[in-house]
């Protein structure tokens, strides 16, 4: 029994950002926990039909060539396992798709140099170097897992 379901009688739901489930209500991926019902740790569910998305649809800033390259890795790194994906809050390996984004910033680099500053080259520089060694990264671990596994 965990910590929440012995103060409270209820169990957490499991779907955070740390990883397992404790509520044992899942079919598979899947978990049976209610729309809008609140587990033992205070979470939320809430019903994908009847979230608001248009409230999260905020002005941004004028997009700028360090911004696009950043939030390419930002993509490239939740493929990679490194960043939890935030529509799930679970970390996965996808490395096709990290191998496309990564590809993507050097097309990017390719394209503007001679035009970017110093600064941005060395930004994107900065950012193939290790998002390059987190994919080396990624792999490693994927392949460590998948052999534990077997």
């Amino acid at each position: 029994m965990s910590v929440n379901e012995e103060s409270t009688g209820k169990k957490c739901c499991g779907e955070h950002a740390d990883g397992g489930c404790c509520c044992g209500e899942h079919d598979g991926d899947e978990c049976r926990k209610a729309p809008d019902s609140e587990c033992a740790c205070g979470c939320k569910h809430v019903d994908p039909e009847e979230f608001d998305y248009e409230a999260h649809d905020v002005p941004l800033p004028k997009p700028t060539l360090i911004t696009i390259v950043t939030t390419i890795a930002q993509q490239a790194m939740v493929s990679m396992g490194v960043l939890p994906n935030p529509a799930t809050g679970k970390s996965v390996f996808l490395l096709n798709q990290a191998t496309y984004l990564i590809d993507s910033v050097e097309v990017i680099a390719e394209k503007v140099k001679g035009n970017a500053t110093e600064e941005e080259s060395k930004m994107i520089e900065n950012v193939l170097s290790e998002l390059r060694m987190l994919y080396v990264a990624a792999l490693n671990e994927k392949n460590r897992r998948a052999q534990e596994g077997k």
